[in-house]
């Protein structure tokens, strides 16, 4: 019976040394960087405070809005898309940008309504990584950081987040 048990726990342990080279092969790829992190817009020359937050689905940033299409016309084809808003780091730099609204997020509210944010796509140079994902433009002005990077960017980017480091990489990419 013995033998039984221990032939058992090798079958076992076999089959589990492949599956744990793949986790070792992906971890190889992953990019490691602290829980808060510089990270700049590409190609405006601003860099801001960003925190990195597994928690969160999608990334946000804090945006001054100066213009915007209205939320019940965004289907219709004849309507623009276009938003115009402002970006501003801890120093006061500046920068405003325009682009597409590429949809509207409903984020639940702690009193149960909603309240619907435009979504854009930017591109962010991160821990020397381009990423290109979507962004919620939100009033962060209350929060300690500009810059949310929720999941969405985390997974495409391949980070893993070690939550006892912070600034551990410059926020330029490669050129």
């Amino acid at each position: 019976m013995k033998f039984f048990h221990l032939s058992c726990l090798a079958i076992v342990a076999m089959a589990a040394l492949p599956a744990a080279a793949d986790k070792k092969t992906d971890m190889e790829d992953k990019h490691l960087l602290g829980w808060l992190e510089h990270v700049a817009i590409a190609d405006l020359d601003i860099e801001l405070d960003a925190k990195l937050d597994t928690g969160a689905t999608t990334s946000s940033i804090h945006a001054e809005v100066l213009s915007q299409p209205s939320r019940k016309k965004f289907d219709d084809e004849d309507e623009s898309r276009d938003i115009i808003f402002k970006v501003i780091n801890e120093d006061g730099d500046e920068r405003t940008i325009e682009t597409e609204i590429v949809r509207w997020a409903a984020i639940k509210t702690k009193k149960g309504g909603v309240i619907y944010r435009p979504v854009v796509e930017l591109e962010f140079c991160l821990g020397g990584r381009s990423i290109t994902d979507e962004v919620t433009l939100a009033d962060r002005g209350h929060f300690n950081y500009e810059t949310l990077i929720g999941r969405n960017m985390l997974e495409s980017a391949n980070i893993v987040v070690d939550s006892s480091e912070i600034y551990t990489k410059k926020a330029r990419c490669p050129k």
